[in-house]
């Protein structure tokens, strides 16, 4: 029987699609109406209109639980998994958040309050990996308890 965990997290919070779809409606409304379009014109539409958009369909955050340690990846900004070692942990927690508060937003950000680096998806709960160097890297997880019953299983 396998203790493993696993979870996927997509950007779907309505802020973000709002923002992001909204500024992208406005951008080809904009330039569209504009008529004469240029190199210029048609370079902003392709990133603000086509781009940016299709980034945040794909863009998702991977953390995986095992008995190596906390694997995570952000495709397809962060395409190499990176893994927390058991050894190399001195602490982890569950904590809460606010994102925008205390981070600036979603996404990769480094947090104010010496708090470290966060990958935010969704959501306001976050796995703490404190460092025996004294490091931290804040993981977002949607299910909290699931994730902290398989750490606690390998990590006491």
């Amino acid at each position: 029987m396998s203790l493993d965990y696993s979870e996927t997290q997509y950007f779907r919070h309505p802020a973000i699609i709002a923002l992001v779809g909204g500024t992208a409606i406005i951008t080809w409304y904009a330039t569209l109406i504009q008529g004469d379009i240029g190199p210029l014109q048609i370079f902003i539409l392709a990133m603000v209109g086509v781009v940016i958009p299709l980034l945040f369909v794909v863009l998702r955050l991977e953390t995986r639980v095992s008995v190596d340690g906390i694997t995570y990846r952000m495709p397809p900004i962060v395409l190499r998994e990176r893994t927390i070692r058991w050894s190399e942990l001195e602490t982890v927690d569950l904590i809460t958040i606010r994102p925008i508060r205390d981070c600036g937003g979603w996404g990769i950000r480094y947090c104010r309050n010496k708090m470290g680096i966060a990958y935010i998806v969704s959501g306001n709960q976050m796995i703490r990996c404190t460092f025996k160097n004294g490091g931290k890297v804040l993981l977002g997880t949607k299910r909290s308890d699931e994730m902290m019953k398989t750490i606690r299983s390998y990590f006491s």
